[in-house]
């Protein structure tokens, strides 16, 4: 009888022991066991997929799990809280994405699901909120990150503020101005794309080009709080003296009781914070850099008057960066009918950057050779 018992109670703690390892994954709704049933996606395999962070996901899994959050969420600005809360937690890393394999001047590759920075992470964000499964959600990212969908380091939207919202109206409104009214502020830049190729190795001429844009000025943005919506698009704009740009993209995100929360890829990690207590810190920090940066201009005149004395130059001193204001933009709810027919599929285009490849073929040059 001892032996009996110990047996079975040797059995209990076996059973007990393999059941700590395994977490017990919480059971599915009954909406989320049609969907699965409706869909073909086996019951214990969208168990798995709701319970780990999308930056975990292969894409074989993303491709299970769009058509799923289509079905169970079939609002936009839904399928974007749930994707970019379900990537809290993402690891940043900046610049990480190029046009490899498609050209090799930028070799990084066209897509990153375990890291993101700022802008990589809205537009995955995004593309997946739009697409029903992997091939979809790669052609429209491709779509969102270059011009016409054209596949180029020339192409991309290299700029926050004069490539990315206007390669992309098809996919956003821009309502800054509307939201800012007579008191948005006004911004003129200057771009010279050319000179940025050169720097990078990338033989493109293009030529200089201006653009005026309006953002929200910070001061105003506590009484702009209640206008946003649930995966607006957030262009954070940064600057100082007469020099602004946007430097941070991110998303809204509204709480049913009405609080206002900004969610974004940021060193370490993707997060989400209180957009008003956020505005509160930026509003010291704007304050003591606005001070620093007083005491700069004065040594930099220093600099000045040094410098045109003296064959030696010194270096003038940089100026702090300050947080300025925001700009949005909300996405459209019929945004792949802006760019498509009907009967039409989502292509991508890919062109060569170097003008000797647009004048002259290889297989050209080979019959010309015969």
């Amino acid at each position: 009888m001892r032996k009996i018992l110990l047996i079975a109670l040797a059995c209990l703690m076996l059973t007990a022991f393999h059941g700590c390892g395994q977490k017990q994954l919480p059971p599915l709704t009954e909406a989320q066991c049609m969907a699965a049933d409706t869909l073909g996606i086996d019951r214990e395999v969208l168990k798995e997929l709701l319970a780990k962070p999308l930056y975990a996901f292969s894409p074989e899994e993303i491709n299970l799990y769009l058509p799923y959050v289509h079905y169970i969420l079939p609002d936009l600005r839904d399928r974007i809280k749930h994707l970019a809360r379900k990537n809290l937690g993402q690891p940043y890393e900046i610049y990480l994405l190029g046009e490899y394999p498609v050209e090799l001047y930028d070799p990084l590759p066209m897509y990153a699901l375990d890291r993101s920075d700022c802008v990589v992470f809205c537009e995955h964000i995004l593309a997946m909120a739009y697409a029903h499964d992997w091939q979809e959600f790669f052609a429209i990212l491709q779509r969102i990150r270059y011009r016409d969908g054209i596949i180029s380091y020339t192409t991309r939207n290299h700029y926050g503020e004069y490539d990315w919202p206007r390669s992309n109206t098809w996919l956003a409104e821009n309502i800054s101005l509307q939201l800012a009214g007579e008191r948005a502020a006004i911004d003129t830049i200057q771009i010279n794309k050319s000179r940025f190729f050169k720097n990078k190795g990338v033989p493109y001429m293009v030529p200089e080009d201006s653009l005026v844009w309006h953002y929200v000025p910070i001061e105003i943005m506590p009484e702009v709080l209640q206008y946003l919506q649930t995966g607006d698009i957030v262009n954070v704009v940064r600057g100082y003296k007469n020099h602004s740009w946007v430097g941070h993209y991110g998303f809204v995100m509204v709480e049913p009781d009405g609080k206002v929360n900004f969610l974004h890829s940021t060193s370490p990690e993707v997060i989400e914070q209180s957009f008003p207590e956020l505005l509160e810190r930026l509003k010291a920090s704007n304050l003591k850099r606005e001070m620093e940066n007083a005491e700069i201009e004065g040594r930099n005149e220093a600099i000045k008057i040094y410098n045109e004395n003296n064959e030696d130059k010194m270096p003038y001193e940089n100026y702090k960066t300050m947080t300025r204001g925001y700009g949005f933009l909300r996405p459209r709810d019929n945004a792949l009918q802006q760019i498509m027919k009907d009967g039409q599929v989502l292509r991508l285009q890919v062109v060569p950057v170097n003008p000797d490849a647009v004048n002259i073929s290889k297989r050209d040059s080979i019959l010309k050779s015969l």
